[in-house]
């Protein structure tokens, strides 16, 4: 069994998407809380960021089929 910390060099996709939904998504919240503007383009940002932690994430967690010969 590989390690946690293993997997998450493995799967690069896993950090940008952190990375993303961390700076958009908090620039989002920040900028509706001040400015009570809803950013189009940052909340789109932040939502590919989660979809990007989310589907390593699945993937890895899914149950292996297993090969039929």
């Amino acid at each position: 069994m590989e390690s946690k910390m293993s997997w998450c060099i493995k799967n690069p996709s896993f950090y940008l998407g952190a990375v993303l939904f961390l700076i958009f998504g908090s620039q989002c919240v920040i900028g509706y809380i001040k400015e009570h503007q809803f950013y189009v383009l940052e909340s789109i940002l932040s939502i590919v960021g989660v979809f990007m932690i989310v589907l390593p994430l699945k993937k890895k967690l899914a149950p292996h089929s297993p090969k039929s010969t």
